[in-house]
């Protein structure tokens, strides 16, 4: 086992500020995508409460849980939902 491989296998967690508005998304509705993201990449992750932004922002703190390899997979999963809202409101 090397040192690479003991690091991915560490938990750690990365925060990530998302827009007030976009969390619907990120959640889905019943908490779906939310779901299926954890699920996929087998990251925890977890949302900061209304009200509890990332200092100097109103983007709302969503701290992911895992791997380094399950961070990666569900902060991109992330980043695409809200992306794709971005895109279809610009249309």
């Amino acid at each position: 086992m090397t040192y690479d491989d003991f690091q991915e296998d560490r938990s750690s967690a990365v925060t990530i500020g998302v827009a007030d508005g976009h969390i619907g998304l990120v959640v889905g509705r019943g908490g779906r995508n939310i779901m299926e993201i954890s699920q996929v990449t087998g990251a925890r992750i977890k949302i900061s409460d209304r009200g509890d932004f990332v200092t100097g922002t109103t983007d709302r703190k969503v701290t992911i849980t895992g791997s380094q390899r399950a961070i990666r997979a569900a902060e991109s999963m992330i980043l695409q939902k809200v992306a794709y809202a971005s895109e279809r409101v610009m249309e």
